[in-house]
């Protein structure tokens, strides 16, 4: 029964942070660091492959070279997507791994616009899936899209070297280089979880 005693009505009451939702999101204080030190171990990955890059353009044969470890270029990317599990975590990564690449590739302020750019590729269809999908077909899913995507642009940028007759088994080297880079990737992501990192695992 309701009373009018102010007291007891109040003790009645749940109350509930407005922090809550926030810190259920990429931005909430653990996912933060979490996705932060991912980018930070990425670094590992995109440092010497912004250096190989440039060269992989010189000759046809170096092209097939730079598609077809399109997987390695993967890894960084899909990790927060994986471990996190929260919508905008890769971008978050990304315009972290954006911010170092600028002091420690050649691309100078670029590498942000280029790794936003990857970022994006992964983002894109766990987005349109409405972030509902977090298994690792769903995973696999962006990692084909960052492999199609990249392949198809790295070609259309370098159709001159490769030539028209080239472009289409490169792109498809480079997507399954993407899919191999997904499964390293999630195999990667249960070696976190099991060492206590990733905090969301629903499907």
């Amino acid at each position: 029964m309701e009373t009018n005693n102010p007291v007891e009505n109040n003790e009645r009451q749940i109350h509930t942070s407005a922090r809550k939702g926030l810190a259920d999101s990429a931005l909430g204080t653990r996912n933060l660091m979490v996705t932060a030190a991912l980018a930070v171990l990425g670094m590992i990955l995109l440092i010497p492959l912004n250096y190989l890059a440039p060269a992989a353009g010189s000759s046809p044969k170096a092209v097939y070279v730079g598609v077809s470890i399109m997987g390695l270029w993967v890894i960084p990317y899909l990790l927060p997507a994986t471990v996190v599990r929260r919508p905008g975590a890769v971008m978050i990564a990304a315009l972290i791994a954006g911010i170092i690449s600028v002091f420690t590739t050649p691309a100078g302020p670029g590498a942000i616009v280029g790794n936003l750019i990857g970022g994006a590729f992964i983002e894109i269809p766990l987005a349109v899936m409405l972030y509902r999908k977090w298994t690792w077909w769903a995973f696999l899913i962006s990692a084909g899209f960052f492999g199609f995507m990249n392949g198809w642009m790295y070609t259309m940028l370098l159709q001159v070297t490769v030539g028209y007759g080239s472009m289409i088994p490169m792109v498809l080297i480079s997507v399954a280089s993407a899919l191999l880079g997904g499964l390293a990737a999630i195999g990667l992501t249960k070696l976190f979880n099991r060492a206590g990192v990733g905090f969301d695992h629903k499907k």
